[in-house]
């Protein structure tokens, strides 16, 4: 059906926009070439603003259900107690920040992706496309065969390595920084409950955050990437314990990873009737939680922009604007990251505890939740 729109991959941005598009009655199937659904969760952190979205679509209260509702941040440095920032000075109705797993997250999208028509397609390539003025022409390869679809609109939401970002020849311009990290899911063996926890220290930072199950996700920054996966749990250990004083039990580590923090974006977010939303179009530095979150914003544009009628191309404002709240999010992780960079911390400790202090903590706590990056909805 040339009308019809299809959305590249089935993260949590794609399925995301299939639901908002099915809701309102707009016709859309969504193509992913991983036959399963992976459960190694990077992303975490729910920030307000979305999860007001995920609520429009119908699963925002199951899945807080799902997570653990974070209502402080507490912050240390070199072993002081700098104090806390409260979530709930932030505005109604969600004073919160959600703690759940990503694959938990995209597994409830998918459900309510399901419950609105079709299934997502897995085990489907995109192998070609061809963009015209009257529409969209899709080679999509499954298991056993290969077939051409003329469609109205595509969205690629296919991630970092975006397939149809390289078939259009469509520029990723961007570096990696000088912040390298490591972190695993152990069970939670501290006294911070449901609370998130921020050491700062001369060696480097280490996050803490409380996860279902009574399971806590620890990131510590390192000097240098750590290139075997097998050192990684190692490492990590080290560097808590170290820096912290806390033992985590390597023999009960559920998760670990390392990753470089990196920034990089399309050279355009849209190419006449295709668009790109999520790390298909722009990555950010994990640290602050922010790219899931961008995503799902990107994805809202394109619906209110479907939603009104649409048209021929993408128009230019969509690429404009979601370029610069990719900007100020960047702007936001530089912060967060230089925050826990190693060193002299005498003027991040002092950075922190204006942050904390009562005139300042509104403003930082909308900053940290990505208040103010996102179009207001009806």
């Amino acid at each position: 059906m040339a009308d019809r729109i299809i959305i590249v991959g089935a993260g949590p941005v794609g399925l995301y926009l299939g639901c908002r598009l099915r809701q309102a009655g707009i016709a859309c199937d969504i193509v992913e070439k991983r036959t399963a659904r992976s459960t190694h969760s990077r992303s975490i952190g729910v920030h307000p603003p979305a999860l007001e979205r995920l609520r429009q679509v119908g699963i925002g209260q199951a899945l807080a259900d799902d997570g653990i509702r974070v209502h402080i941040g507490r912050a240390f440095s070199d072993g002081r107690d700098l104090g806390s920032l409260d979530f709930g000075v932030l505005p109604p109705p969600v004073s919160f920040v959600l703690a759940v797993p990503q694959h938990i997250t995209e597994s409830r999208l998918e459900e309510r992706f399901e419950q609105l028509g079709e299934p997502v397609m897995r085990g489907t390539a995109v192998t070609n496309v061809t963009v015209s003025e009257d529409g969209v022409d899709l080679t999509l390869s499954g298991t056993d065969r290969s077939s051409v679809h003329r469609v109205g609109h595509v969205v690629a939401c296919d991630g970092r390595n975006s397939t149809l970002r390289h078939l259009l020849g469509i520029p990723f311009r961007g570096s990696d920084y000088n912040d390298h990290y490591v972190m695993g899911d152990f069970p939670d063996t501290t006294s911070f409950g449901e609370e998130a926890a921020i050491h700062l220290g001369s060696a480097g930072v280490v996050e803490s955050f409380p996860l279902p199950g009574r399971v806590r996700r620890w990131v510590a920054r390192v000097d240098h990437p750590v290139g075997e996966p097998a050192i990684e749990t190692s490492t990590l250990i080290g560097a808590v314990q170290e820096r912290t004083g806390w033992i985590l039990p390597a023999e009960a580590c559920l998760m670990h990873s390392a990753f470089t923090a990196e920034r990089r974006e399309a050279g355009t977010f849209a190419v006449g009737r295709v668009a790109r939303a999520g790390d298909a179009a722009h990555v950010i530095s994990p640290i602050g939680g922010q790219g899931m979150n961008l995503g799902w914003m990107d994805a809202d544009w394109l619906f209110e922009w479907f939603r009104a009628g649409a048209g021929p191309s993408v128009p230019d404002t969509y690429t404009s604007e979601r370029r610069a709240a990719f900007r100020t999010a960047v702007r936001r992780s530089e912060m967060n990251m230089w925050m826990g960079r190693a060193g002299n911390q005498t003027v991040r400790r002092w950075m922190a505890r204006i942050m904390l202090s009562r005139p300042f903590a509104p403003w930082f706590a909308r900053q940290f939740t990505m208040h103010g990056l996102a179009r207001p909805t009806a």
